[in-house]
């Protein structure tokens, strides 16, 4: 699995951060031209917001594994918090700091991944790296301490 890294700037919805780490995915064959409004249904339809702590919010996005052409991470940053709505309160918007976008072929291993990043929402370097850190040490300590498990 590949981890890409997307620092996006003028950004106002999930929307929009989702449409452009999507044109990117599809630029870089990762995904075929119908994975954005399947992400973007599947978003409305079972938000990703998720509150991992009082001042650190993500958001786990994914669309279905039969958009998917080659399985990366995508770790995106923007320059200001962006709302999503909570998975566990989906009538409830929360300012999210990063977002990690599953592209995963396999379903059995989206699931093993999953539990695996979720983990990794404990710890306090992990949270540090990504919300204060640069998308190079984050890429790395990912490298290090989550696709190795895979």
């Amino acid at each position: 699995m590949d981890i890409l890294t997307l620092h996006v700037e003028n950004v106002n919805s999930c929307k929009e951060v989702l449409a452009y780490a999507a044109k990117m995915l599809y630029e870089m064959k990762y995904v075929d031209e119908n994975y954005l409004s399947a992400l973007l249904k599947r978003e409305q339809e079972f938000p990703t917001g998720l509150a991992v702590r009082e001042d650190f919010n993500v958001a786990i996005p994914h669309a279905d594994v039969k958009y998917v052409l080659r399985e990366a991470l995508v770790i995106i940053k923007t320059d200001k918090s962006v709302l999503f709505r909570k998975m566990d309160e989906p009538d409830k918007e929360i300012p999210v700091d990063i977002v990690f976008l599953l592209v995963i072929k396999d379903p059995t291993g989206y699931i093993k991944f999953l539990a695996k990043l979720t983990e990794l929402f404990s710890n306090e370097e992990f949270i540090k790296l990504a919300k204060y850190g640069n998308l190079v040490e984050l890429e790395k300590f990912l490298k290090q301490n989550l696709l190795i498990l895979r």
